[in-house]
């Protein structure tokens, strides 16, 4: 018996770890998570059944509902009823249609549905799991009086109740940690890709979004605008009133950024009091007109650095947009962006300049 429990065991927790790699990176699957991870618990609820594990000389047990409770719990209703489906197919395919293999889909659908309306507790996982295992076990034991009688399952229910509980606590343990694993690693990702201040995109991921927006611009035949943005005179803002008011504005410039700029576009803060927006799919023309309603927005918006005072700022912005720079590989955007931003600071400050200007000066 404890040979096979143990089989069981490492089927269980292999499962258990392929599914938290699926679910580290959703996104990049093809089908839903949700069925993508129904899919999953019904063939390891199918794997779990051929691994039966005997109790006499005429009785087994396994373990296949534990695959429809953690469905349940980490994923939600739809992985445990198609979870249940395919548990229930799986075993009239495997065994036949029969008196005992209806009661035994009856009962599996059974815990599919309890499950599925369990899932939406607000209880904690440990509280959940074990929740259901007991409703689980109480469908099973009612499946087993029908199909092998009282008398015969009083002998064997008490080792399949315990054994259910013990492995119900250990697949929630190792469950946790692999979604604490998932939880820290995109922490990290995050932190890669994003500001940690405004929790814009960084310098690394604005490098990636830049090269890959202009690659989509070249493909596509369209326009691409860049727009550097500055800050005026921030060291005073420092100087004058701390580094926790100048953290303020950066975090509340970044906001009206992303307000005044469209949902599709990519706001970036480059570094110190350095922001970017790429301008997807945008003339020329349109990036100014963009450029010159964000220098506004930031001219008029009230910046409070406590919750008595309040600051106001300027931005200089430098716009580019390609292909209408000189070189026509998209290689001096980022260089005429970062001219005509000097030139908006050199002449004044609080104004927005293009490469065309800058062209005019030289």
């Amino acid at each position: 018996m404890f040979e096979h429990l143990f089989i069981n065991l490492c089927v269980f927790i292999s499962f258990l770890y392929f599914a938290g790699i699926v679910m580290r990176n959703p996104r990049k699957s093809p089908i839903p998570s949700p069925l993508l991870m129904g899919i999953f618990f019904g063939i390891l609820g199918l794997a779990l059944m051929n691994f039966t594990i005997p109790l006499n000389h005429n009785s087994i047990m396994d373990l296949r509902h534990l695959a429809i409770v953690t469905a349940a719990v980490y994923i939600g209703w739809i992985p445990a009823l198609l979870s249940a489906f395919i548990i229930t197919t799986g075993r009239i395919l495997m065994f036949g249609i029969s008196t005992q293999a209806v009661i035994a889909a009856i009962g599996m659908l059974s815990i599919g549905t309890i499950c599925g309306f369990m899932s939406r507790l607000r209880i904690g996982n440990l509280n959940k799991l074990q929740s259901m295992n007991t409703v689980s076990l109480i469908i099973i034991f009612v499946a087993l009086v029908k199909n092998i009688g009282i008398s015969e399952t009083l002998k064997v229910y008490p080792y399949h109740f315990f054994t259910s509980l013990v492995v119900g606590f250990i697949a929630y343990f190792i469950a946790e940690q692999i979604k604490r694993s998932n939880e820290q690693y995109h922490l990290l990702e995050q932190s890669a890709t994003k500001d940690f201040l405004t929790s814009l995109n960084n310098v690394r991921q604005f490098d990636v979004s830049y090269n890959e927006a202009l690659k989509h611009a070249v493909e596509r035949n369209e326009k691409l605008s860049l727009l550097l943005i500055d800050i005026d005179h921030f060291k005073n803002v420092n100087d004058t009133f701390g580094h926790h008011a100048g953290d303020e504005v950066l975090k509340e410039l970044g906001k009206v950024l992303k307000h005044q700029s469209r949902s599709f576009d990519i706001v970036s803060r480059n570094g110190g009091e350095e922001f970017s927006i790429l301008l997807l799919d945008c003339p020329h023309s349109h990036g100014m007109v963009i450029a010159e309603r964000i220098r506004g927005a930031v001219e008029k918006h009230p910046f409070f650095i406590s919750e008595e005072k309040m600051i106001r700022i300027t931005i200089s912005i430098g716009v580019s947009t390609f292909p209408d720079t000189l070189s026509q590989d998209g290689e001096e955007i980022f260089e005429q962006a970062d001219k005509a931003l000097y030139l908006a600071k050199r002449t004044g400050r609080n104004k927005v300049c293009d490469f065309q200007m800058v062209q005019a000066i030289h």
